[in-house]
């Protein structure tokens, strides 16, 4: 009798390790996210301070240092740092096309504001800056697929509200469009929406590696892009100065390269729209250290646009953080 041979294909038996491994993967666990998404919202309150003492150095470090110069250490120094840390496998050069568009927006970004800063008062850019609330959230819609949620589009205009409110403390309107600081206040706006290209695309860059190994072919491009500038003349007188060195030195350590690695890491547990929400609160952290720093009072208006702002935040934060997660997660 002929043996009758299947044409089906043989069905292996799956050994137990190999039938472990097809499983489907655990659901997210929502204590932990949670936790992630608190931490995140923590770092970006961090970033948002030290932001908020970015003004008040840059200001006093121009008084010794070209912007030119300023621009140039800032990121240069961000970039060398950022590399010893990637260790091996962090490279300077990019190798994707969102790393080159971060590097060139951010190495404007700190070009344009410096130049900006230099024409306006701390005041009215702490105000003008928050264009890049707006356009943040509108390019993270856009181009990340986050979703513009009622309780974000009322964080936004709380916040922004209160970030204005605070800004126009004893500022008149002819202020805002002298001749003298027009080109100031309108450098400042393109710096803030510079900077939000930059914190869009630094989110699109492929993921692999630590953060460092990130963020280093972005500075380096940046510092790339700011070098030109050193062929002016006038980006070579520096008088320098105690209090202009001490103050860049912040501006080193603290406002670029501790808040750059703070905001990098918030980005990967947050959204950025709900970032550009909780950054919306540097002015008050710039009045604060304006007070401390430079003994400026703080008024019932600085008070009434700081709660202004906190609400906005608060309302941002409490938006149900686990769920968030979980959606960001899948």
């Amino acid at each position: 009798m002929a043996k009758v041979v299947s044409l089906e294909p043989v069905k292996r038996r799956q050994r137990p390790h190999q039938r472990r491994t097809q499983r489907a993967a655990p659901p997210p666990d929502p204590a932990a996210l949670a936790r992630q998404h608190w931490w995140g919202l923590g770092l970006a309150a961090l970033a948002a301070a030290l932001w908020g003492l970015a003004p008040v150095a840059t200001k006093a470090a121009l008084a010794g240092y070209s912007p030119e110069l300023i621009s140039v250490l800032r990121l240069g120094t961000a970039a060398m740092l950022f590399r010893i840390l990637g260790g091996t496998r962090a490279h300077l050069w990019p190798r994707s096309i969102w790393s080159w568009i971060g590097g060139i927006a951010l190495g404007a970004d700190f070009v344009v504001y410096n130049y900006g800063l230099r024409l306006t008062d701390a005041g009215v850019s702490g105000l003008v800056i928050n264009i890049e609330l707006v356009t943040t959230i509108a390019l993270a819609v856009w181009l990340l697929g986050e979703r513009l949620t009622r309780r974000r589009a009322w964080g936004s205009a709380m916040t922004l509200a209160g970030a204005i409110y605070v800004g126009l403390d004893g500022i008149h309107l002819g202020d805002l469009v002298a001749r003298e600081r027009l080109i100031g206040n309108v450098l400042v706006m393109l710096a803030g929406v510079f900077w939000s290209v930059f914190a869009v695309a630094q989110r699109k860059v492929p993921r692999g590696g630590n953060l460092f190994q990130l963020v280093t072919p972005i500075f380096f491009v940046a510092a790339v892009t700011t070098v030109p500038g050193l062929l002016l003349p006038a980006a070579w007188y520096n008088p320098a100065g105690i209090e202009p060195t001490i103050m860049l030195l912040v501006l080193v350590v603290a406002c670029t390269l501790s808040v750059y690695a703070a905001y990098a890491r918030a980005q990967e547990l947050v959204d950025v729209s709900a970032l550009a929400i909780v950054l919306a609160s540097i002015p008050v952290f710039a009045v604060i250290f304006a007070w401390l720093l430079l003994a400026e009072p703080i008024t019932s208006r600085v008070i009434v646009g700081g709660a202004a702002i906190l609400v906005g935040v608060v309302l941002i934060t409490i938006e149900r953080p686990a769920t968030a997660a979980i959606e960001r997660a899948q």
